[in-house]
């Protein structure tokens, strides 16, 4: 029953995991030394401000104002994942997996640069941890691939069934959902 475009999306989940080691271990040769040295590239406050340009300063609260909205979509996604995941007993997406605020711990950023950061890091880690809960929604509800190519889409679009055929999705259907269960591991 697997496609050749199964074959690739399997493909692609094994690169995806290569990277992903890749990048840990890149990630682990980062001593305590190389980070401590770095304080010598913190630029402070005064020069910081002195050469940003004035139109940055100036949109900044337009920047800033999107946290009243996060923070909504964020109390709305715990609600949501709370009362839906529980009856279609779907596994909870774990929020701890998606939110990483490693860079406040970057000597070479002043103060302003890291609450950049962290803003960044707070979005950023708030849409993927958006588009997993929809994205296990929409393996449990529609698991059907678009007849259009996406720029891009979720981990679990890979195991939907083709779109158009009818056969493969009434046969996958329960297996598809079963695989969100919250007793297997996702």
């Amino acid at each position: 029953m697997n496609s050749k475009i199964d074959e690739i999306f399997d493909a692609i989940r094994v690169l995806e995991e290569n990277l992903k080691k890749e990048i840990e271990e890149e990630e682990k040769k980062l001593s305590a030394d190389i980070l401590s040295t770095q304080r010598k590239f913190k630029e402070g406050l005064l020069p910081y401000f002195a050469r940003t340009p004035i139109l940055h300063v100036l949109t900044a609260p337009i920047i800033y104002a999107g946290i009243v909205p996060a923070l909504v979509l964020e109390c709305f996604l715990f609600l949501y994942q709370t009362v839906n995941f529980r009856v279609y007993k779907i596994a909870p997406v774990v929020r701890r997996d998606y939110f990483v605020f490693d860079r406040a711990h970057l000597d070479y950023l002043n103060f302003i640069e890291k609450v950049n950061c962290f803003y960044c890091s707070y979005f950023n880690g708030l849409i993927a941890y958006s588009t997993e809960i929809i994205g296990r929604t929409e393996q449990f509800w529609c698991p059907i691939r678009h007849a259009r190519k996406l720029r891009s889409h979720h981990a679990h679009y890979t195991k939907f069934t083709p779109y158009g055929d009818g056969k493969r999705y009434r046969e996958e259907l329960q297996k598809l959902r079963e695989d969100l269960m919250e007793n297997k591991k996702i």
